[in-house]
C-alpha cells in the first residue's frame, strides 16, 4: 500500500497520476468528497484503486472518536491491505494535511484532527510507500 500526504491543493492527485501512469493502467479512483468509501470486495477488476480524501471519510464515518471507532478505521485499513495482498494490485490512500500544528477551538474539530492524526500514522506503519506533496513535488518519507 502507499500513503500519499500534502496540504490541500498541493498536486496529490496530479503526482499519484502521473507515478502510477493511470492513464494507461487499469484504476478505480474512489473521492470520498463525492460518495463514501467503498468495501474492498468491490473491487474486482482494477489493479490500482485509489482512496482520495481520507480526511473526510473519516469525518462522515468515524466521528465520534472512541476506541470502538479506531477498531473499525484499523479494519477498514487491514481489509484494504488484505484485497491488495491476493493479487498484484496496490491500494493508494491521499489524505490531505489538516493539522499544521493549528489547534481549533471547538472539540468535535479537535477530534477529528486527532482521529486524522492517528490514521495517517497507521497508514504511515502499514503502507510500504510514503510520500509528502508539496507545490506538486514528492518527497518519499518512507
Amino acid at each position: 500500500m502507499h500513503f500519499v500526504s500534502g496540504g490541500a491543493f498541493q498536486g496529490k492527485r496530479k503526482w499519484v497520476n502521473a507515478y502510477y501512469s493511470l492513464t494507461h493502467t487499469p484504476h478505480i479512483w474512489h473521492c470520498a468528497y463525492e460518495r463514501p468509501l467503498p468495501p474492498p470486495h468491490d473491487e474486482k477488476t482494477a489493479s490500482v484503486v485509489v482512496l482520495e480524501g481520507i480526511e473526510q471519510w473519516i469525518r462522515e464515518r468515524f466521528l465520534p472518536y472512541t476506541d470502538e471507532q479506531k477498531k473499525a478505521m484499523m479494519s477498514y485499513m487491514n481489509a484494504w491491505e488484505q484485497w491488495e495482498k491476493e493479487k498484484e494490485r496496490t491500494v493508494v490512500w491521499i489524505g490531505c494535511d489538516i493539522g499544521q500544528g493549528i489547534v481549533p477551538i471547538e472539540a468535535h474539530e479537535r477530534a477529528w484532527r486527532d482521529a486524522v492524526g492517528w490514521s495517517y500514522q497507521q497508514l504511515a506503519r502499514i503502507c510500504s510507500r510514503v510520500d509528502y506533496v508539496w507545490c506538486g513535488i514528492n518527497e518519499q518519507i518512507k
